[in-house]
């Protein structure tokens, strides 16, 4: 330590870099057995289908069913392109797990099973690449630092959304590429060598275009080698700013990509709830009361959810409990971790660099588009085991330090006590997550499970209520009356439940699907035009109006001959869109029927521009003509229909 200019600065000395084979220790078996681990923990979830925003991102993207051929689509438009309202999310540009996703159709076009299967396998080489890599951050301290810290956050059951939904391959990229580029900038500080700097940069790059929250590691860059390689704060900063080289190029390349279409992107109360905040009090409360959410989910990861979206959390005030008991837990973390900056502590490491990859998602510096979700929490629960495992280690009074051997195991009883707390924490984090992953099935056992333990969520009640008109329509192994009533029974209880809480238009369509489902015409348009009410944009609702008129059209006139009745009733469907060759065939016969043929031939004739190649079309206009007395086109469709 030194005064010069009245300024106080401290160096700690250069410690050596981890031997590659040192004694005792197989550290390349240990990386292993990790991922061995991990994969077994996530091998139940290979059996799983398409769930969540899995077929947008996959099953119904276009650009991605086009396999190999699609990528550079994919990596010129952002990241819901190809799908069907793309622009509601067009502030995203994440192409590279979309790349992924091309490369594995053009393999096996549809297979959830490969999704799974990468996942599972990305899962695993991270947890390997982490443990090689905080070997080499946490210089010249004992290699079960590192060891406990990969532990913990391989069996962590936060990271079941992450590895158990395909689509979340964005945020397994993500980290695995920012784990590589700090094993990267690792080597390049123990040894300056350009292989190293080009390494850790190109893989930064690859971790921003996974995912753009990729931009909260760069001040763990600076605060690695200021913790852990003696530099001091203008060489840490300093070496940094190579960083921004990456970080620039990806924002002019997402500036570009998004600057070609329309943002629609709009925050939602139903996505989260802090947009209805009134007033900087509620909303830095319901801040607050989220990183809470957050913490305690880290520390007891139970129950674990899909949806935390309304009415699930709510924006709370100063006056709940919750958010004052963020405020204190995140006050404690911040000032722990500015006080240990000067002395380099290693727990402030793990603190300031947790605090980093929180930040984006804390809503008090940006609201995003959901108020708390699990598979956001992937990153910042790395630092949270790093952090997790020094105190357990330390709890044995273990000096990860200070040993005559950093490299071999300390003597049992030395680290007995930690050893069996870690233990026990390890045994309760797989049973959870080898438990929870077999909810992720599909969506309706994903909803249903999910909606046990949070009956006040309008989305997860909605899920259930579509998830089993999905299953009614499609059902093969259940396709008795029994079963099929059963379903209709649940769609109307969940949607009922969500409109309790708070009426919306998912809700109300559900409930006109079951009534369709029962050919009570009347009460479905009834609940669509609720719906409509509610979102007076919703075209599903028009559509299902337009469709239930003509199928209430066909049995006024096909079943009970009302052939008025079903004239009016087909007129009504081309009034909510049902301008297609078939309604105006059915009202051009409900007219002939009528004797008005005049009418009748009117809606024929719109109906054979619409199906040209149609026979019945052109022998009903047939039938009309000759019924006016007009042979020649009598004839002449006569003709067409031959």
């Amino acid at each position: 330590m030194s005064r010069s200019s009245g300024k106080i600065t401290q160096r700690m000395p250069e410690r050596p870099a981890p031997p590659e084979s040192p004694g005792g220790v197989n550290f390349g078996a240990v990386g292993a057995g990790f991922a061995v681990l991990a994969f077994l923990l996530y091998a139940n979830t290979l059996g799983h289908g398409y769930v969540l925003d899995d077929p947008l991102a996959i099953a119904e993207n276009e650009y991605v069913r086009q396999g190999i051929g699609g990528i550079p689509e994919l990596l010129t438009h952002h990241y819901r392109a190809g799908t069907v309202g793309a622009n509601a999310s067009a502030l995203l540009y994440r192409p590279l797990s979309l790349v992924t996703f091309a490369v594995e159709w053009s393999l096996s076009p549809n297979s959830p099973f490969l999704g799974h299967l990468m996942n599972v396998l990305w899962y695993a080489l991270t947890v390997a690449l982490l443990f090689a890599t905080l070997r080499r951050l946490f210089r010249g301290f004992h290699w079960l630092w590192a060891a406990g810290a990969v532990l913990l956050f391989t069996v962590h059951p936060l990271h079941t959304e992450v590895v158990a939904n395909i689509k979340s391959r964005d945020e397994i990229l993500n980290v695995f590429f920012s784990i590589a580029a700090l094993y990267g900038w690792a080597r390049w500080l123990e040894n300056p060598a350009p292989r190293w700097m080009l390494t850790s940069l190109g893989c930064y790059f690859l971790a921003l275009l996974s995912k753009e929250s990729a931009v909260t590691l760069l001040p763990v860059f600076p605060l690695a080698a200021w913790y852990f390689f003696g530099k001091t704060a203008r060489q840490s900063g300093g070496y940094t700013l190579l960083y921004a080289l990456p970080l620039v190029l990806f924002l002019v390349i997402r500036a570009a990509v998004l600057a070609q279409s329309e943002n629609l992107f709009e925050v939602s109360e139903m996505d989260n709830p802090i947009v209805a905040a009134s007033g900087i009090g509620e909303r830095t409360a319901t801040a607050f009361m989220t990183l809470w959410k957050y913490f305690q989910l880290l520390v007891f990861p139970h129950p674990l959810l899909s949806d935390y979206s309304y009415r699930h959390l709510s924006v709370v005030g100063w006056g709940n409990w919750q958010a004052l008991a963020g405020l204190a837990v995140y006050g404690a973390l911040g000032i722990l971790a500015i006080r240990g900056l000067a002395r380099r502590q290693p727990l402030s490491f793990c603190i300031a660099a947790f605090l980093c990859s929180i930040a984006l998602y804390s809503q008090l510096f940006l609201v995003i588009g959901t108020l708390l979700g699990e598979r956001l929490m992937y990153m910042p629960s790395l630092w949270f085991c790093a952090g997790l495992a020094w105190v357990l280690w330390r709890l044995s009074g273990l000096d990860l330090k200070n040993v005559e051997d950093p490299y071999r195991l300390p003597p049992i009883k030395t680290i007995q006590a930690s050893a069996a707390l870690m233990l026990l924490i390890v045994v309760f984090y797989s049973v959870k997550t080898l438990a929870r992953n077999p909810n992720w099935k599909d969506n309706l056992t994903l909803f249903t499970a999910d909606s046990a333990n949070a009956p006040n969520s309008v989305r997860l009640h909605n899920g259930i209520g579509s998830e089993s008109y999905n299953q009614y329509l499609n059902d093969k192994e259940n396709p008795g009356p029994e079963a099929k009533e059963a379903l209709l029974k649940q769609i109307e209880e969940h949607s009922k439940a969500a409109i309790a809480i708070r009426p919306n238009p998912v809700s109300y369509l559900n409930l006109g699907n079951a009534a369709i489902a029962r050919l009570q015409y009347a009460e479905a348009i009834r609940q669509y035009e609720e719906a409509l009410k509610q979102a007076p944009k919703y075209g599903m609702a028009r559509m299902n109006i337009g469709r239930t008129y003509s199928a209430w059209g066909q049995e006024e006139g096909k079943v009970k001959r009302n052939y008025a009745r079903a004239a009016e009733l087909f007129e009504k469907a081309i009034e909510y869109g049902m301008n297609d060759a078939e309604t105006y065939l059915n009202l051009g016969v409900a007219n002939g029927l009528m004797g008005q043929n005049e009418k009748a031939i009117r809606y024929f004739e719109q109906a054979a521009a619409l199906a040209p190649q149609n026979k019945t079309i052109w022998k009903n206009l047939g039938v009309a003509y000759r019924a006016v007395g007009n042979v020649a086109k009598a004839e002449e469709c006569e003709a067409k229909a031959r």
